[in-house]
């Protein structure tokens, strides 16, 4: 399995940087041509957007020794690049099974064609990277490591996505929660998952409820952040997978009804399938990352590694948060397969792994017969 990930990882960059080249419509790069632009200085004034699209141009403008003036150029660079960074992240996590194979093939295309390339996206793994390494460093107390961990969300916050702040707060208030839930003696059912995911939603109710007091203009901003979209999605034909509230009305109790909607068609986006065949990779691959999650959480008082309890407590905090502010399922997955460096971990691990008695019956049922490995007469 080793041994095709090594190969097959390659192959597929190869494959995704074709498309992107040859097959791909130019408005799913939309964002990366304007940012391309103002590193250039092609943009017009008018044209050019502030915020993170101001700081991801000054940031690619100063690393362009090779004045790459393309973006197909920026997306074969980057993905050189970084194919082998995802490897070296693999490489040195668990051998993959042969679902867990496939799903990481699946996320090195999406990763080829959608973040490693100029873009916001490379920036948020960049990010993730160096919370995986913080994440896997030689600290004994797991506490600092958190800490250090939403530390840095809480910086990347003030230079470039603010919301950003929240997240370093949820991975907390994660962490406290699955704390607690391993003091269980055996592993967790349905219900406990059940309870944990209760538990972090009403952290999110909390949080909004405080800051409703703390900070009333970023609340407000919250608030009506769904309105905003709706102006700029309402009608438009690249907005094909927005995320629309279902329920009308204002006010917390009415946003956090829709939180939790929304949530859920985020990490099961039956949507998506509905919405035509280019859409079930989509839906595959994200079903793949909540069939994962549950199941590690179902064992969360088992796991004796650190690091995939720390990470598992960062993606989360992350997941919590996006459900508030993901315009559409295509951004939503874009941004979820760029927090790659610290999913893998999640995936990666003897707690994913088919047991070899499932790996020997599926064999049995639909692949070779098992043979006794000795027979001495009529002995069987």
């Amino acid at each position: 399995m080793r041994n095709l990930l090594i190969i097959g990882t390659p192959l597929v960059m190869v494959v995704a940087k074709l498309m992107v080249a040859f097959v791909l419509p130019a408005k799913y790069f939309y964002d990366n041509n304007r940012i391309l632009a103002m590193s250039t200085g092609q943009s017009s004034p008018l044209a050019a957007w502030g915020g993170s699209y101001r700081i991801a141009a000054d940031l690619f403008a100063a690393i362009n020794v090779f004045d790459i003036d393309t973006m197909i150029g920026w997306s074969v660079s980057m993905g050189v690049i970084f194919t082998a960074v995802m490897l070296w992240l693999m490489l040195r996590a668990d051998a993959p099974d042969a679902a867990q194979l496939v799903f990481l093939l699946a996320t090195a295309g999406l990763l080829n064609i959608y973040v490693f390339t100029i873009g916001k996206d490379i920036i948020q793994f960049m990010v993730f990277l160096t919370v995986y390494l913080v994440l896997t460093m030689p600290i004994r107390r797991t506490v600092v490591r958190i800490v250090l961990a939403a530390v840095i969300l809480y910086v990347e916050s003030l230079f470039f996505r603010a919301y950003y702040v929240l997240i370093a707060a949820l991975v907390l208030a994660v962490y406290a929660i699955l704390f607690a839930f391993r003091a269980k003696k055996r592993r967790l059912g349905l219900a406990h998952v059940a309870a944990i995911i209760a538990l972090m939603i009403a952290s999110v109710w909390v949080m909004l409820a405080v800051s409703a007091r703390m900070m009333p203009a970023d609340y407000a901003q919250v608030m009506t952040l769904r309105d905003g979209y709706d102006q700029v999605m309402d009608g438009n034909a690249d907005s094909f997978t927005y995320i629309r509230n279902l329920v009308p009305g204002k006010g917390l109790p009415v946003f956090m009804v829709n939180y939790v909607i929304n949530a859920l068609r985020m990490m099961v986006p039956v949507e998506l399938a509905m919405r035509g065949a280019y859409y079930l990779p989509f839906f595959i691959f994200q079903l793949m990352v909540s069939a994962y999650l549950v199941n590690l959480l179902r064992q969360v008082n088992e796991i004796r590694d650190p690091a995939l309890l720390l990470a598992l407590c960062v993606f989360l905090g992350y997941a919590l948060a996006s459900f508030i502010f993901e315009p559409d399922f295509g951004s939503w997955t874009r941004h979820e397969a760029a927090t790659f460096p610290v999913l893998h971990l999640l995936v990666l691990n003897r707690y994913q792994q088919m047991p070899a008695g499932e790996l020997n019956s599926f064999s049995t049922r639909y692949g070779r017969t098992t043979v006794p490995l000795a027979m001495k007469g009529g002995e069987q």
